[in-house]
C-alpha cells in the first residue's frame, strides 16, 4: 500500500508537470496559426497595397475634365496630404490588430477596423473636414483651408492643412476604435475567416491585398474628392456653356466668311 501511494503521488507528480510544459506550447501553436502582418510577407504585401493606393489616385486625376484637372504640383501636395492621413490610419490598425489584441487573428482585427474606417470613419471624416472648412472660410486663416496653398503654392499652406488633417484622423480613430470591441464582431470575423483557417499567406493576401483594392479604390476616390479645393458646380457649367457658345461663333464666323459666286462678300474679299 506504501509502494502503490508512492507510485500514485509520482505519477500525478508527473502527470502535472506536463500539464504545466503544454499550456504554453498549446498557447504558442494557437498563436503560430494566426496570421503575420509584421513579418516580411507582410510588410511586402503592405508596399504593394501602397503601390496599388497610388495608381488609383493618378487614374482619378486623368479622369478629372480637363478644364478643371489640377496641377500636377496641386495634385501632388492633395496626395501626399491623403497618404500622410492613409498612412496613419494603416500603421495604427496594423499595430492594434497584432499588438493590443493578444490570442486573436490580427488579419481579420484589421479588416473589421478597415471596414469600420470605410463607412462610419469616412462620414466622420467628411463632418470634420466640413466643419474645418466653414471655421475657416473667412478672414486671416482662409489658406488653411483643405486643397487651398495659394498662387503659387506655399509650403507653410500645405504643412499646416497637413497637420489639421492629421489631427482630424486622429479624432476619428479616437471616436471608432471603440466600435471593434463590439461583440458581434467575433461571430462576424468567425465566420468570413474561417474557410482561411490554417492559410496564413493567403489569409495576409486577402486581407491586405484583394479586398483593400475594392475597398481602398472607393475611399481614396471620395477621400480625394473631400480633401481637393473645391470648385462649385456652377462654375462647371458656365464653362462648358461658353466652350458651346465659342464653338458656335466660329461655325457662324466661318458660314459668313465662306465666298458664294454671286454675292458682295466675294467682291470685298477678292
Amino acid at each position: 500500500q506504501w509502494y502503490q501511494r508512492r507510485v500514485r503521488g509520482a505519477t500525478q507528480g508527473a502527470t502535472a508537470v506536463v500539464d504545466d510544459m503544454e499550456d504554453p506550447d498549446a498557447a504558442s501553436s494557437a498563436s503560430s496559426e494566426n496570421c503575420n502582418l509584421t513579418d516580411t510577407f507582410g510588410f511586402i504585401v503592405q508596399f504593394l497595397l501602397a503601390a496599388v493606393a497610388f495608381s488609383i489616385l493618378v487614374i482619378k486625376r486623368y479622369r478629372e475634365p480637363r478644364y478643371e484637372r489640377r496641377s500636377f504640383l496641386v495634385w501632388s501636395l492633395d496626395v501626399s496630404k491623403q497618404a500622410i492621413g492613409a498612412g496613419f490610419v494603416h500603421f495604427f490598425n496594423v499595430i492594434a490588430s497584432q499588438v493590443f489584441f493578444k490570442n486573436q487573428d490580427p488579419c481579420s482585427l484589421y479588416f473589421v477596423n478597415m471596414f469600420i474606417d470605410t463607412t462610419v470613419g469616412l462620414l466622420i471624416l467628411y463632418a470634420l473636414v466640413s466643419l474645418s472648412r466653414y471655421l475657416l472660410r473667412d478672414g486671416v486663416y482662409a489658406w488653411l483651408k483643405s486643397g487651398e496653398y495659394g498662387n503659387p503654392p506655399q509650403a507653410k499652406a500645405w504643412l499646416a492643412q497637413c497637420g489639421i488633417y492629421l489631427a482630424i484622423m486622429v479624432v476619428q480613430k479616437l471616436l471608432v476604435s471603440p466600435l471593434v470591441l463590439l461583440p458581434f464582431w467575433t461571430k462576424f470575423r468567425h465566420f468570413l475567416f474561417s474557410p482561411l483557417e490554417g492559410h496564413r499567406k493567403l489569409e495576409v493576401v486577402v486581407v491586405m491585398l484583394i479586398v483593400p483594392f475594392f475597398v481602398n479604390a472607393f475611399m481614396f476616390w471620395i477621400q480625394d474628392n473631400i480633401l481637393m479645393k473645391r470648385r462649385k458646380r456652377r462654375n462647371s457649367v458656365q464653362m462648358e456653356a461658353r466652350i458651346n457658345l465659342l464653338e458656335d461663333d466660329q461655325v457662324e464666323l466661318r458660314e459668313a466668311l465662306t465666298p458664294t459666286a454671286n454675292s458682295s462678300s466675294t467682291v470685298a474679299l477678292n
